[in-house]
């Protein structure tokens, strides 16, 4: 069975490179298969690859954000020069190098970039499922053209066969062997027929310039995928309970909106630990050397080493620093040493955000209620176009015997027609019940494409991905 990170490598890959098929060339026009159609249409469309650059550069940023854990240099420089009327000029200057190291935040830096990681995790899902929809329209479009193109040609070949009835109905008509009447029925017949096949050419054109769009070219290509009425779904008539059971667990894992609230709730989680940890003290370690001078050499230096304890709560906020430094006249003189303790605090600062962590675990909980609920629905929905499968086939089967039987029933009245016991008028409306039953026949076996198609969309399978996973499941199942 396809695992989750297959779809995610497999569309990653489609938006990261152009498909070959965009080439120009005569590799183009090869026959298309309705996968390759559904990773051109993802690699032609230039609002996916917007995105795809985006979420690059996000997640680039997000790599760059380590900077955070490690420490922070700075310089600087002045020079301060003052004229004096009443005493000697003074021109002092200074230069002096800070760094700064994050000792402890209580794991809040960490649950921060945690939270990002999942809003980027959530965005490389979103824009899994804009281009598994992108590829979805392909797909339909694909399987649009087919069903147009089979129905329309059955609509010739009928209008061919009606054609030749027409004239050999038009000679008895001369012999009076038949009524004038039947050939103006025939007539509007093959009206109705031609007007039928006028309609479908259009819709199938447009369908054709739709799908061509859609895949960056100005040329549809051949279409190596075709409807066949004698493919059965690859849904095993034995054991069904068990399959549903099989579809229901790894839709449970691979179905987009399955995911999506997975990372909804991850999202929540990383934020309700953020919350949770806003209030604990954050620990730095500051230090910085200065040199100085009124000339150069600079012969005057100071240091200072500063523990800084930093602490957040909705109702009490501060800090307490702890220094302890040096200076001295020259480099070996008498060094000056100083200590300082400083603390500050403001009560009250943000009483309001006390609610914060109680509204995430309210929204953390209702996120898990409907996860829940989607999981139920999901099984109800695995169950149900399991079945349809099953329904559509049958159907299928149904069509293609009733086919057989218009067939026969043909072949009856071309003999009935040749013993003189049916009019050719009756053999046209025959010929008509046979194409109507091939077009039900091509209906059917669409309707099989379509349920498949519905239910790889549930695995988050790509277009034929369903007889694979069937294959591992009968495997996995003999063992």
């Amino acid at each position: 069975m396809m695992r989750p990170g297959r779809a995610v490598r497999f569309f990653v890959f489609i938006l990261m490179s152009l498909s070959a098929h965009t080439v120009q060339g005569t590799d183009v026009l090869r026959p298309l298969s309705m996968k390759e159609a559904a990773e051109m249409a993802v690699a032609a469309s230039a609002e996916l690859r917007g995105m795809e650059t985006q979420q690059v550069l996000k997640e680039g940023a997000w790599i760059a954000g380590l900077r955070a854990f490690l420490p922070k240099l700075s310089f600087s420089a002045s020079e301060d020069d003052r004229l004096s009327q009443n005493s000697a000029d003074s021109f002092s200057k200074t230069y002096t190098v800070s760094l700064t190291q994050l000792l402890w935040d209580g794991g809040r830096l960490s649950a921060s970039r945690m939270l990002e990681k999942t809003e980027l995790d959530l965005g490389r899902s979103d824009l899994l499922r804009s281009a598994a929809e992108t590829g979805e329209g392909a797909i339909n479009l694909y399987r649009t053209v087919m069903y147009k193109r089979a129905i329309y040609d059955i609509r010739k070949r009928n209008f061919e066969a009606l054609e030749l009835q027409r004239a050999i109905l038009a000679e008895e008509v001369r012999r009076g062997l038949a009524l004038q009447t039947d050939l103006a029925e025939s007539d509007l017949s093959l009206e109705q027929n031609q007007l039928d096949m006028a309609m479908i050419r259009l819709e199938l054109d447009e369908a054709e310039q739709e799908l061509a769009f859609r895949l960056g070219l100005d040329q549809l290509p051949p279409l190596s995928d075709c409807i066949d009425p004698e493919r059965p779904s690859s849904i095993p008539a034995e054991n069904i309970d068990a399959l549903i059971a099989a579809v229901q667990q790894s839709a449970a894992e691979l179905y987009p909106d399955m995911v999506k609230a997975r990372y909804g709730i991850r999202k929540l989680l990383a934020q309700l630990e953020n919350a949770q940890k806003a209030w604990w003290p954050t620990i730095k370690l500051n230090g910085d050397v200065s040199l100085s001078g009124n000339s150069y050499p600079l012969t005057r230096y100071s240091y200072s080493v500063a523990l800084v304890v930093e602490f957040s709560h909705p109702l009490l906020s501060g800090s307490l620093t702890g220094l302890s430094g040096a200076s001295m006249a020259g480099w070996e003189g008498p060094a000056d040493k100083n200590a300082r303790l400083q603390g500050t605090a403001e009560p009250l600062g943000d009483p309001a955000s006390l609610f914060s962590v109680r509204s995430l675990e309210a929204s953390l909980e209702l996120e898990q209620s409907r996860l829940t609920l989607l999981k139920v629905q999901l099984e109800q929905q695995a169950r149900r176009l399991v079945k349809s499968c099953v329904a559509a086939d049958q159907k299928r089967r149904i069509a293609l015997g009733k086919f057989a039987l218009s067939k026969k029933q043909l072949e009856l009245a071309n003999l009935k027609h040749s013993l003189g016991q049916m009019t050719s008028l009756e053999m046209m409306k025959a010929q008509i019940g046979l194409s109507q039953e091939e077009i039900g026949l091509v209906e059917a076996a669409v309707g099989v494409l379509e349920a498949e198609r519905n239910l790889e969309k549930l695995l988050d399978l790509g277009p034929g991905g369903l007889a694979a996973y069937i294959a591992d499941f009968k495997a996995a199942l003999s063992k």
